[in-house]
């Protein structure tokens, strides 16, 4: 299954789904836990440090992404996430931003983003929506790689879910 991709430049939003072979509760772990989530969070060729993941209402999420040693670029990418509403395993919402190292986010980075994870039929949708708060802002992250970055993260979620039933 590929990822569905959708760029609204009139809504200034991102949205990218894809559908799992895997219960709603698992999809859910995946994204919630620490151990799942550095399986397969960011595109491929990239690691997930993840120094503080409190998934409540008011809780953050700082993580690097890294280049792997096989990566042509040598570069690391901090992020900061405060979940606004957490309703196990159905919805997540939170307040996604590029950060410098110590966690503050860079004025202007912030993307209000929203995970929806809904079953039906022995599938799993998985449905992210980024929010921009300008048409320039979803152009600038769709020229540094965003939709890439996450149809690449989409990808080793299925990955990670795969061995997570397998354990």
């Amino acid at each position: 299954m590929t990822s569905r991709v959708t760029k609204d430049v009139e809504g200034r939003r991102l949205i990218v789904e894809r559908d799992y072979g895997a219960s709603a509760d698992l999809v859910w772990r995946c994204w919630t836990e620490a151990a799942h989530l550095r399986r397969w969070w960011g595109p491929h060729g990239w690691f997930v440090d993840i120094f503080e993941l409190d998934v409540r209402p008011g809780g953050l999420w700082r993580y690097r992404l890294r280049p792997d040693g096989e990566h042509e670029l040598d570069d690391e990418h901090w992020g900061r996430a405060v979940y606004r509403v957490v309703d196990a395993p159905r919805r997540l919402e939170f307040d996604d931003a590029v950060a410098d190292p110590s966690g503050v986010p860079v004025e202007g980075s912030e993307m209000p983003t929203t995970v929806e994870i809904g079953a039906e039929g022995g599938r799993t949708s998985v449905t992210i929506v980024v929010a921009f708060a300008a048409a320039e802002q979803l152009e600038a992250a769709e020229a540094i790689g965003m939709v890439e970055g996450f149809t690449d993260a989409l990808e080793r979620l299925e990955a990670a879910l795969a061995e997570a039933a397998d354990a």
